[in-house]
């Protein structure tokens, strides 16, 4: 004959507490002592028992699970970014659910609409994705909790936790000059002039601009012979630009590459050269990613707190969630800090 399945009830009678206290226990809610909790979810292994995860997203109208919609999973940046992300939402009691979009606007615009996630499956959303404006999410997410990672708006429509862009470049470029750099370039997107740096905010162009700034307090050029630009900001188009860039010799001694990836594509693409780093050209990237630590040379990096990023991420979307109907809290949007992390391929020999 089948046994029937061990209830809340019977773990609540078993430890000897009312069912609202067997619940907080198992939901690791607050209201009761660490030991009492210990003791009922002890209880409740050893008697088998299994939440209904059905009866209680009914029950709480919630399923406890974050969708996390990113570009692609297989680089650096994003393997770290997700990483923490899923720690951090993990760590709250609920469970990512992880898409990307290879940088498809349509199936990042897709991934968010999915009534199988617009409708209860998710309780809310995290986003780092390209395509994804404020205004489009706030039309299709259809009152779901959502924040965005390092996306900038003229409108804050919807949350958002960002890199320390601007201060972070500029502290990027002081720290090449401070190592004795004269002619520093920089490795990223295509010449951006003055007027438009100022326009239509991004990610990209607040890095420019921190850049920018550093260069003019330090005297030196910000003009179209001091960006190699990139086609794309990976290690692949980084060293095929840099090898292009310098058939007829590199003019530079410094060079603050836009993201990690980027820079340890230059540092390659230098090598190809027959130049040294730091000897010849030095060089910094922006990110932190775990494997700059472990090249020859380490690479120097402002490295993004990515734990206290995730960390905030969470801790904005879980007060959305949990908000009371018609009270949620009105879009915030806060800049994390940063470290510079000084390695190898700055280093003054």
């Amino acid at each position: 004959m089948k046994r029937a399945a061990v209830t809340l009830k019977d773990v609540a009678a078993a430890a000897g507490v009312s069912a609202m206290t067997a619940s907080k226990a198992m939901r690791n809610a607050p209201g009761i002592s660490d030991a009492t909790r210990d003791r009922i979810q002890a209880i409740a292994k050893e008697m088998g028992y299994t939440a209904n995860a059905s009866a209680s997203m009914l029950k709480s109208g919630r399923s406890g699970i974050i969708q996390v919609i990113v570009n692609e999973y297989d680089i650096p940046f994003y393997s770290k970014l997700i990483d923490a992300l899923s720690n951090a939402i993990v760590s709250q009691d609920m469970v990512p659910f992880l898409q990307e979009t290879k940088y498809q606007s349509d199936t990042a615009a897709t991934a968010l609409s999915n009534s199988l996630f617009s409708g209860t499956l998710a309780d809310g959303v995290i986003i780092h994705a390209s395509g994804l404006t404020g205004e489009l999410v706030d039309s299709i997410k259809q009152g779901r909790p959502a924040l965005f990672i390092d996306t900038c708006e003229e409108k804050t429509l919807v949350s958002a936790i960002m890199f320390p862009n601007e201060e972070g470049a500029r502290a990027a470029v002081q720290h090449l000059a401070a190592q004795g750099c004269k002619r520093i370039g920089i490795v990223g997107p295509p010449f951006i002039d003055k007027n438009e740096l100022l326009s239509a905010p991004t990610t990209r162009k607040l890095r420019l601009m921190g850049a920018k700034s550093a260069l003019i307090n330090l005297g030196l050029p910000y003009d179209e012979s001091v960006v190699i630009p990139l086609k794309g900001m990976n290690e692949e188009y980084a060293r095929e630009a840099i090898r292009e860039r310098g058939r007829d010799g590199l003019p530079f001694d410094g060079l603050f590459c836009l993201n990690d990836s980027s820079a340890i594509g230059t540092i390659r693409g230098l090598a190809d050269l027959g130049l040294r780093v730091p000897d010849d050209v030095k060089v910094i990237g922006f990110d932190g990613v775990t494997s700059g630590e472990f090249m020859v040379p380490s690479l120097t990096t402002i490295s993004v707190d990515m734990g206290q990023l995730a960390s905030l991420a969470v801790m904005n979307l879980r007060q959305q969630i949990e908000a009371p109907a018609g009270k949620r809290p009105d879009p915030t949007t806060i800049t994390v800090g940063y470290t510079l992390t000084q390695r190898e391929s700055t280093a003054v020999r």
